[in-house]
């Protein structure tokens, strides 16, 4: 009898603690992306207000160039779908919206999926015909995440027309992650500075190394990763899975939180 309370104590504890990571890496990183969305919004907005699309390549290199219309007005399209996903984005996962605004939630997630296809499609276009700083194995990355977005956002579309909504959620989750790979980058590339004190595995000046490399996959790669196994033991229910995933998701929490705030004060907080 004892070991029977025990065990089923043992279940729900680690379901709940399970719940509870997962929900406060969610609050730790919308706060840290919209704070990445203000930076966007207020950095490339206010350069294009005052008609200084010069000042875009101070950060985004090649983002502006001159008599080119047409890729000009993507970049342009590109960084407002950015601001849109990042803002719109984590409004899907509020139940209380998603119960209690159900045709915000509608709406707003058919905003959603399609302005990540296109900021997907418009990824690829811009390597393609810009490239990166990072070299062509950065252009293979990024163009893989592009096609990633493109698909995850067919595929929650599709699930949300068959009502199918546990697969939905699941679709829109490794949309979410995928969406967010930029955003992966800095905060990533921040917690290694701030962990070193310095450049490590990679030249600042041509930002090229086996850091870098690495971290053009890891940035989405990793968190869809987690995001499987998370969903993998969610499903399992199983105290021992939940508790070591539950850990996975403590280090997640430090690690997210100590990207953010080095992100904010030393790249987003000093350009504006």
């Amino acid at each position: 009898m004892n070991t029977t309370y025990i065990n089923e104590t043992n279940t729900i504890w680690s379901q709940k603690m399970l719940h509870i990571s997962a929900r406060v890496w969610f609050i730790i990183a919308v706060f840290g992306q919209w704070i990445f969305a203000f930076y966007v919004t207020t950095f490339y907005g206010t350069a294009a207000i005052e008609d200084n699309y010069q000042k875009w390549n101070e950060v985004l290199p090649h983002g502006y160039t001159e008599g080119a219309t047409i890729s000009n007005v993507v970049v342009g399209i590109h960084l407002l779908f950015a601001v849109i996903i990042i803002i719109g984005g984590p409004l899907q996962f509020i139940d209380k919206i998603r119960m209690r605004a159900r045709s915000f939630h509608r709406w707003n997630g058919k905003i959603y999926l399609v302005t990540t296809f296109i900021a997907g499609f418009s990824g690829i276009y811009m390597i393609l015909s810009k490239g990166s700083v990072t070299g062509w194995i950065s252009d293979i990355s990024v163009s893989f995440n592009g096609i990633l977005m493109m698909i995850f956002a067919v595929f929650a579309w599709r699930t949300a027309l068959q009502k199918n909504f546990v697969s939905h959620n699941r679709w829109v989750l490794r949309l979410f992650l995928a969406v967010n790979g930029v955003w992966f980058f800095r905060i990533g590339l921040m917690l290694w500075l701030f962990i070193h004190g310095k450049p490590v595995g990679f030249d600042p000046e041509t930002f090229r190394g086996p850091f870098i490399t690495f971290l053009g996959f890891g940035q989405y790669l990793i968190p869809l990763g987690i995001l499987e196994i998370y969903l993998k033991v969610k499903d399992r229910k199983i105290p021992l899975e939940q508790w070591s995933m539950t850990m996975v998701l403590f280090i997640s929490i430090i690690a997210t939180s100590v990207g953010v705030f080095a992100a904010t004060v030393g790249m987003w907080l000093p350009r504006l």
